[in-house]
């Protein structure tokens, strides 16, 4: 086997991840690349509200400045020192004006030769009317997503793939910005120039996507939102350690974070990654490659060091997803802090005393009703609905939030909260913000396009730039799923009532209105005990109060797991929710509390 090993730190999992995980990166580790990933679906409405802005003041803005600020300008003389390279999607909606930032700065600190580059064309915005006659409307378990027609766009995104990474670096770049690239593009681009894969080496693409859906959230590999938060914090959360993957030339991978550092790195905490936001485990669709998980295995080689393998690869589609975002009505949160007995009570006739309140203002000045309401009081387990144990709270946040197309009718509500503290309930405090703001609501939609409709160009000089034409190998033709062992043991009874919790890890996300569960089996021997109870109907009956759509499920034999996947179960997600998890973040922990009567069959292996 070729010697020849990669290594890739990730230091940012979102916008607005520490910028002490690079300098910790770069300072404590021999990686070869320094990779960061800032964007979500959220932040592309975001940052297009912030370009907008910036041009009508003739100024450059849509990418993210922090990368310059934070993590460029104050590491960037031992980078270039010890030969890392950098990838990252902090170009968001302006790449060019992020590698013109990096490239002033290395030239106020006399690095004139270190090469930049910049990928565009991911922004289809300017091409909005060629383009719209192309859509194919997403397709989610039968769940067709149309988009609105009578909404304001802001921003509109496709997913690009790693070849244009590769290219970049191929001529020569130490330093690669994106825009909205495909999450675990900042980790294959970089594979496939060093191994100099083709685009129909599907699985390496597939292994190489799979380190890249690891490591691409940061400290989420790494201990970082980990069922077993104890054990983890334990280790040291002041000094979290950030993954590496070390990836070999067979398409084997290690990974592992710094040395002297906190978090873990166990079977557990990248089984609990591996399962984070995705679909279908057997046909995970990305640019490149269509990934099946359902052969993935884990096994500890050191400390700290699991060993990942068994990924495989098909050929992709010919589509790009893209993510589109518009201005939706107004919205507004506002909260109050409720003490005492019968606090939870008093949250509510406080919330629907007041929403009286301002309609009886809406009807004297001709507004209508509140497009939608939604009361939640924090503290008395709210999301839990039916399964709530703290009805009895002596102490309650009531968060009121609202959607209504008129800016107006939202500052009425705004400042009738403050008067319920003399008019209504004892024991109302302020929540210590003022009067609460109305703020754009940003809708989030997918759909699909054409990759030949997406022409990108890769800027590494200032003179012309590269064209980048997609023209791989794709397919629409569907592939037989793999045979997966199936359970049908037949109990003889029903032995203890058990918490999830106790056999289980899990971790939850979002992908827009969808919601991903995933759950895990703390040993192997618990997976056929599971397949038979865990089921997708098991699910939506104990979670149906917030999971609206369909719940399928799907299996990952190699890890021991389960993907639950739940169409309409976020209030729309993102921007667009008026729920406090408008990312179902709290989904697995809920579900986790799930009580099961373990059959006879399993007693032995509790």
């Amino acid at each position: 086997m070729d010697p020849k090993v990669v290594k890739i730190g990730c230091w940012s999992g979102f916008w607005g991840d520490s910028s002490l995980n690079a300098r910790q990166l770069v300072e404590n580790s021999d990686i070869d690349y320094l990779v960061g990933d800032y964007l979500a679906e959220v932040t592309m409405g975001i940052l297009a509200k912030i370009k907008a802005a910036a041009a009508s003041k003739g100024k450059q803005a849509g990418h993210v400045q922090e990368f310059v600020n934070d993590v460029w300008v104050p590491l960037m003389d031992l980078i270039i020192a010890k030969g890392i390279k950098v990838v990252t999607n902090a170009g968001g909606l302006n790449p060019n004006a992020l590698k013109e930032a990096i490239e002033q700065v290395c030239q106020q600190a006399n690095y004139k030769n270190i090469k930049v580059a910049a990928i565009v064309g991911d922004d289809l915005t300017p091409n909005t009317q060629i383009l719209t006659d192309q859509i194919i409307n997403f397709d989610i378990e039968g769940e067709k997503e149309l988009i609105p027609t009578d909404k304001m766009m802001i921003s509109w995104n496709a997913y690009i793939g790693s070849f244009p990474v590769a290219m970049a670096l191929q001529q020569g770049a130490q330093i690669v910005v994106t825009g909205r690239a495909v999450d675990s593009a900042i980790v294959v681009g970089p594979l496939i120039y060093e191994f100099g894969w083709s685009p129909e080496d599907y699985d390496m693409l597939a292994c190489a996507s799979v380190a890249g859906h690891i490591i691409e959230c940061g400290c989420h590999a790494t201990g970082g939102n980990f069922t077993d938060w104890k054990d983890s914090y334990a280790s040291g959360w002041d000094n979290v350690g950030c993954p590496i993957s070390e990836f070999n030339s067979d398409g084997t991978f290690v990974i592992t974070k710094p040395a002297n550092t906190g978090g873990l790195v166990t079977k557990a905490t990248i089984s609990e990654q591996i399962v984070y936001e995705i679909h279908d485990t057997a046909a995970y669709i990305l640019p490149d490659v269509v990934v099946d998980f359902t052969g993935v295995t884990l096994s500890e080689v050191g400390q700290n060091r699991i060993f990942v393998q068994g990924c495989k690869g098909y050929k992709p589609t010919p589509y790009f997803k893209t993510s589109m975002t518009f201005l939706g009505e107004y919205k507004l949160d506002a909260m109050l802090v409720i003490g005492g007995r019968e606090a939870v009570q008093k949250a509510k006739a406080v919330a629907n005393a007041v929403l009286t309140r301002t309609r009886k203002q809406f009807n004297y000045l001709g507004y209508k009703d509140y497009s939608q309401v939604n009361i939640e009081v924090l503290g008395s387990e709210h999301s839990y609905g039916p399964h709530s144990r703290m009805q009895n709270s002596r102490e309650v946040l009531l968060r009121l939030s609202v959607k209504h197309p008129n800016k107006k009718a939202l500052g009425l509500l705004s400042k009738e909260m403050a008067p319920s503290a003399l008019a209504m309930a004892p024991g109302i405090t302020g929540s210590g913000a003022g009067r609460p703001r109305y703020t754009p609501e940003i809708l989030y939609h997918s759909c699909l396009i054409p990759k030949e409709s997406v022409p990108l160009k890769i800027f590494v000089t200032r003179e012309e730039p590269i064209d980048f034409v997609n023209d791989h190998p794709s397919t629409l033709q569907p592939r037989e799923p793999p045979k997966l062992i199936e359970y049908h043991n037949s109990p003889t009874g029903y032995g203890p009532i058990v918490p999830l919790i106790e056999i289980a890890h899990g971790r939850s996300g979002d992908k827009g209105d969808i919601a991903n569960i995933g759950i895990i089996c703390r040993d192997p021997s618990y997976y056929g005990l599971l397949y038979n109870v865990l089921t997708a109907e098991r699910v939506k009956e104990f979670m149906g109060h917030l999971l609206k759509g369909k719940v399928v499920r799907y299996e990952l034999p190699g890890i021991y797991a389960f993907n639950f996947v739940c169409t309409r179960s976020l209030g729309g997600g993102g921007l667009s929710s008026l729920s406090m998890d408008r990312q179902g973040k709290c989904y697995a922990q809920m579900l986790l509390d799930l009580e099961l009567e373990v059959p006879n069959y399993g007693l032995a292996k509790l």
